[in-house]
């Protein structure tokens, strides 16, 4: 059960989109030889490309990459410890650590936009199904606030637009 909640919570913040987007940046960068290591020298390039897609597909306020001197930083703390490539699982934490805050975001705005919609949509369901035959029934014997929740939770659940 904590772990079906967990992967809910991934996705209601955008995680999963992140991570598909983060294994074909890694795909798209790394050499045709190696597959499973990405040169440090296409950190910034690979970094760039993850946040303009992440920008295209998570309709929400624009998202900053890292500033140059913060993955200049990042290179060097891989380069004292004598490295030359990550691997896709070193590429994806990495770039989880620098967009956590703006999937924070990506939440807040989604729950915004589905507790704002949830009333008109609970509402407008039992005024829709007052007059079909059994359904009718059974939707006004359910109170109007479990409407509003189970429609919020829905919203923020299923807004998995995708753009491209």
């Amino acid at each position: 059960m904590a772990q079906l909640l967990g992967k809910l919570w991934d996705r209601a913040q955008g995680k999963c989109h992140v991570e598909r987007i983060c294994n074909k940046v890694f795909d798209e960068c790394s050499e045709s030889d190696d597959k499973a290591h990405l040169k440090l020298e296409k950190l910034h390039v690979a970094t760039l490309l993850v946040y303009n897609s992440v920008n295209k597909q998570l309709f929400n306020p624009h998202k900053e990459p890292p500033s140059m001197s913060t993955i200049d930083q990042k290179l060097a703390e891989y380069k004292r410890v004598p490295m030359v490539t990550i691997d896709r699982i070193e590429f994806n934490r990495l770039m989880m650590e620098w967009i956590r805050k703006d999937l924070y975001v990506v939440l807040a705005n989604r729950a915004v936009l589905a507790f704002v919609a949830a009333p008109a949509l609970a509402v407008a369901t039992k005024r829709a199904t007052k007059d079909v035959p059994h359904v009718g029934k059974a939707v006004a014997k359910v109170p109007t606030p479990l409407l509003f929740s189970l429609f919020s939770v829905g919203l923020v659940l299923l807004q998995d637009f995708r753009v491209g």
